[in-house]
């Protein structure tokens, strides 16, 4: 299990302590974020803490995360977690320490700490995190394992493009008709496909190793249909370039 953050945890517990009374009992995100929606809230914070974890696998870290805190903060107007007993139920290391190390700030300073981990804007593109949750699936990961020449397990999984920003930016710069073979999901499908299709890293991640590397959408992301993206990656380690798999199209279907 992939342990939370010193950020998750921060981000949880203001989420926890200044959530907003609703008029039905029902606490609401921190007026803060600008939502009222807890699925919304918690994916401002995507980009920044979800350290490789899928959007539906994030958002119920981060809940449970902020549930944690609930017990323990009367002012999140929720019981959160609780023992057999009736008492709070006992905080990670982490999660008391976070909880002492900012009980003393106010409203504004907790927040000007947890403001460090949103994604302006993350709230105005909620079709895009959509469309990726639906492909975030096991039959999206493609499993790539061989050993080195000195014996070494190296193991490579390949997935849709994570980052809602950059999925979305992609999308404003090349449109959404696939780069390979011109399918377009709204065409076909109507207004249930409209806006979907995948993006393709011309450079896959793995290359980089452990270097860490910015992503340009324009120079690095193509748009691509789920069955191109699929033939791009078949051959397993060496995928093929745009140029390659346009070869081998026997017809185009834009």
């Amino acid at each position: 299990m992939q342990l939370r953050s010193k950020e998750m945890w921060l981000v949880a517990y203001f989420l926890s302590k200044y959530g907003e009374s609703a008029v039905k009992g029902t606490p609401l995100p921190p007026v803060e974020l600008g939502t009222d929606q807890w699925n919304v809230a918690y994916r401002c914070f995507y980009e920044q803490i979800a350290e490789g974890r899928p959007i539906r696998s994030f958002e119920r870290s981060l809940k449970n995360a902020r549930d944690a805190y609930d017990s323990h903060l009367p002012s999140s107007g929720r019981e959160g977690w609780k023992t057999s007993e009736g008492n709070p139920n006992k905080l990670s290391p982490l999660a008391a320490k976070i909880s002492i190390q900012y009980n003393s700030f106010d409203r504004t300073r907790l927040w000007n700490e947890v403001e460090k981990y949103l994604t302006t804007g993350a709230k105005d593109y909620q079709d895009v995190f959509e469309d990726l949750a639906a492909m975030e699936d096991p039959e999206s990961d493609h499993e790539i394992r061989y050993r080195t020449e000195g014996g070494q397990v190296l193991t490579v999984i390949g997935r849709v493009e994570r980052s809602p920003a950059l999925r979305n930016a992609a999308l404003k710069i090349h449109g959404h008709d696939c780069c390979v073979c011109g399918f377009n999901f709204e065409k076909v499908y109507g207004d249930w496909g409209k806006h979907f299709c995948e993006v393709h890293h011309l450079v896959p991640l793995w290359r980089s190793k452990d270097e860490k590397r910015l992503t340009d959408p324009r120079n690095d992301l193509v748009v691509v249909c789920a069955n191109c993206h699929r033939m791009l990656h078949k051959k397993k380690g060496a995928p093929l370039s745009i140029e390659e798999l346009k070869s081998k199209l026997i017809r185009k279907i834009g």
